[in-house]
């Protein structure tokens, strides 16, 4: 969409229906904000990695609707991307 922000299609199946799943935001220091979203209460899991090699995090709100937090590290695909827009 344009040079960092992303639009991600995944297809469905048995544990992706179709439709919109989740909005991503990125986070300078995803462990961080983690912990500190954690420490105020927020159900957020603990960080991973994703396909894209970019650490995460999935967080939820009270009505069940998904954030990924993240961040995009050198190795990351979002990273390669940025880095390679003209």
């Amino acid at each position: 969409m344009s040079r960092d922000t992303f639009l991600e299609l995944t297809p469905d199946d048995a544990t992706h229906p179709e439709g919109f799943s989740h909005a991503g935001i990125m986070a300078d220091d995803v462990n961080a904000t983690v912990a500190s979203l954690k420490q105020n209460g927020v159900k957020v899991e603990d960080v991973h990695f994703g396909g894209t090699k970019a650490p995460l995090a999935n967080m939820f709100d009270p009505n069940g609707g998904e954030m990924e937090l993240l961040s995009y590290p050198p190795e990351s695909l979002q990273r390669k991307a940025i880095e390679a827009w003209k």
